[in-house]
């Protein structure tokens, strides 16, 4: 009986597994290789018939507060590696008096240990800073992508934690570094 129910079982995690192993790809395809990108952002979202949100809906999920800029998108039905209810997001803000752009995606109904293990069988991040709260665990990465050097925050559901938990994944990257690479607007 045991056996049973851990082959009917079986086909289910190697699915969850694939379902993340997609939006890892689709979190380094949109937010890491081409780093953020408002006019390839607004272009994915009109061609992959994203619902645009008001920037509201992005205040909690915000990588850096009080954005200067903020473009908000949802997915309402599964679009490749994205499962339906993700939330995408472009801002330009200011860090250290700096100005960035970040591109996040905040995914719903993703297995938060199998997200990090697939995260970093992608990239060569190495982590420089985490917090810990009982709802949350929020981590700050660098990494090389494409030749550039970016930011990944990251903020992992815990296990006490109730209701519908997103993984809330962020490349932030210097604008400066964006502009030189001939990747924005």
């Amino acid at each position: 009986m045991v056996a049973a129910v851990l082959v009917a079982l079986a086909p289910l995690s190697a699915h969850s597994a694939s379902n993340t192993v997609r939006a890892v790809e689709e979190f380094h395809h949109i937010c890491l290789a081409e780093g953020p990108d408002f006019l390839r952002m607004s272009q994915d979202a009109y061609g992959r018939d994203w619902e645009l949100l008001a920037e509201v809906a992005f205040d909690d999920l915000a990588p850096i507060a009080n954005p200067d800029m903020v473009r908000v998108w949802l997915t309402t039905k599964p679009d490749g590696g994205l499962p339906a209810g993700t939330i995408i997001a472009f801002t330009e803000a200011s860090l250290d008096g700096k100005p960035v752009h970040t591109c996040t995606l905040a995914l719903p109904h993703i297995d938060p240990g199998e997200f990090q293990k697939a995260f970093f069988t992608r990239t060569d991040a190495e982590k420089i800073s985490e917090e810990r709260s009982s709802a949350e665990v929020n981590r700050l990465y660098i990494l090389m992508v494409s030749g550039r050097q970016q930011f990944v925050r990251m903020v992992l559901p815990t296990s006490s934690t109730s209701g519908k938990p997103l993984i809330v994944a962020s490349s932030i990257m210097r604008r400066d570094i964006v502009e030189k690479n001939g990747t924005n607007e």
